[in-house]
């Protein structure tokens, strides 16, 4: 039997099972992506309206300010409106392009150079009537659904100051050309304001006023504001001497910090390592000598590795330690500006040439240490191998030496040979035995044994040397054993033998006469 469901029941079923069939709706710029940078540039020189009067310069000044950023924002990531192109419609479809590619982790630019008037409206380039003026409440309407907090907006217009309540904001820097009740002034090449922003743009290093290698918005105006007031004062207006300050920038900053627009990167090595070796591989592009500085959008983050060591195959070689900044990694990510150092200690090989013994202190030593070689004497039964002294890129007679390492060192163990010398003689006294340096010449020599009755004559050497005179020379080439060799002479023994058999032969005839005699 069915029974009902109370409705409460129901619906609480249902919201606990949908979140489950339909997944949770996330918002487009959820997820953070990299970090880019957008810009709309207007410039209106020539209008058309002939009631509206040329305004020289200010097309040329966007568009050297998009010369000046589109190598590092992108080329397609700036709109650059110019005369014509920059109608009250132009300039509101391109504030919706940015609107449309921009999102909270970006950087924006918003720039406009022409004339303005001092109820707060700018002159695009077909302003005539009202409606065709661009009023700040419009333009501020047009930049509300920016999602970027991160944004500059440049006026170079007279009375510019009249913009600042509708366009100031949170994240947002505006930097206009003049107070609400002031004229913008142009020379030459262009609005004052704008030159001295574009002059800080291209002198970097001299902007950069806390040398953080971050060039900010503020830094510009810092750069921009007192050579504008400097320009502007006592100036000729209408061929008229007008004397005092004209003109004055003024700047809204609700940024919590400084908002960068560049960011200035420089690679060196300490010391500088030898080129046309892959030193540096940054984003994925090999470097095979030190690199110029790069000039980076900001809030990127590059890749960056280095040579952990550069041998040159001369001997000397470079290890790297550490970053300037402490950091000992060989490969990291680069998010801010600076000077990046990567320090290496220089090496030096000591190599040791030796044709006996194994000599120590062969390697490679930190450039300006000491090392310490070594090699010891050998000595063998009948050979033996005499240290006499080290040659090369070294000198000195001690076995134990210390070398500085103040550059390659190849050191040579310089040795002398001696061969053992044994004469064995079974007779005589032999001379000339014991230690000689190899290829030495010595002379050799036994005295004969001459005995009453028995003599032992020399007959000649045999072993490692052949001769039959008592004194020889023999070159040490060689161990050498050599034998004294000899003949025994019984000659005066046998001879008294026989006179001693014929003295008894004699006596012992005369003993038999005599008892002949007796009988």
């Amino acid at each position: 039997m069915l029974k009902k469901i109370p409705v409460i029941v129901f619906i609480a079923a249902i919201l606990t099972v949908l979140p489950i069939l339909i997944p949770p709706c996330t918002p487009v710029h959820a997820e953070e992506s990299e970090p880019e940078c957008w810009a709309v540039m207007v410039g209106v020189s020539h209008y058309k309206s002939p009631k509206i009067g040329d305004a020289p310069g200010c097309a040329e000044d966007a568009g050297e300010l998009f010369q000046l950023l589109s190598p590092t924002w992108g080329d397609e990531h700036i709109k650059l409106l110019l005369d014509s192109e920059a109608s009250k419609s132009d300039i509101q479809a391109a504030v919706d392009w940015l609107v449309s590619n921009e999102d909270a982790n970006d950087t924006v630019l918003f720039y406009f150079s022409g004339h303005g008037d001092p109820d707060g409206y700018l002159a695009p380039y077909n302003a005539y009537y009202a409606r065709t003026w661009i009023s700040s409440r419009e333009l501020s309407r047009w930049l509300s659904p920016l999602e970027s907090k991160r944004v500059v907006i440049i006026l170079d217009t007279c009375y510019a100051g009249q913009y600042e309540t509708d366009l100031s904001g949170s994240g947002r820097v505006v930097l206009m050309s003049s107070r609400a009740d002031e004229l913008s002034y142009s020379g030459s090449d262009g609005g004052v304001f704008t030159v001295y922003l574009l002059e800080a743009l291209s002198e970097f290093s001299i902007a950069d006023a806390n040398r953080d290698y971050e060039l900010s918005a503020e830094e510009l105006f810092q750069y921009a504001e007192p050579e504008t007031v400097w320009e502007n004062t006592d100036i000729y207006v209408d061929d008229e001497f007008q004397e005092g300050e004209m003109q004055h920038p003024v700047m809204s900053d609700q940024y919590s910090d400084e908002l960068s627009l560049l960011i200035k990167f420089i690679f060196n090595t300490e010391p500088s390592l030898p080129p046309g070796n892959e030193i540096l591989v940054l984003d994925n592009k090999t470097y095979s000598s030190t690199p110029p500085e790069f000039t980076w959008a900001p809030d990127l983050v590059h890749d960056l590795t280095i040579l952990s060591l550069l041998d040159t195959g001369s001997g000397t070689r470079y290890v790297f330690t550490s970053w300037n900044d402490g950091d000992t990694s060989v490969s990291r990510t680069i998010s801010h500006g600076g000077v990046y150092t990567a320090n290496y200690k220089t090496q030096h090989e000591l190599t040791i040439e030796s044709a006996y013994s194994v000599p120590e202190g062969r390697g490679w030593y930190d450039a300006g240490s000491t090392a310490t070689i070594s090699v010891a004497s050998i000595e063998e039964p009948t050979t033996r191998h005499i240290f006499t002294g080290w040659g090369g890129d070294y000198s000195g007679d001690t076995e134990i030496a210390s070398v500085t390492m103040d550059s390659p060192k190849a050191i040579t163990a310089n040795w002398r040979t001696d061969y053992l010398l044994t004469i064995e003689s079974t007779y005589g006294e032999p001379e000339g035995e014991g230690w000689y340096e190899s290829g030495s010449a010595v002379t050799i020599s036994v005295t004969p044994s001459e005995g009453m009755l028995i003599r032992h004559i020399f007959t000649g050497w045999s072993g490692d040397y052949s001769g039959d005179t008592e004194v020889a020379s023999v070159t040490i080439d060689s161990p050498k054993a050599i034998t004294a060799n000899w003949r025994t002479d019984h000659t005066r023994l046998y001879m008294l033998i026989g006179i001693i058999v014929l003295i008894a032969a004699i006596s012992g005839g005369l003993r038999m006469r005599r008892r002949k005699q007796v009988v």
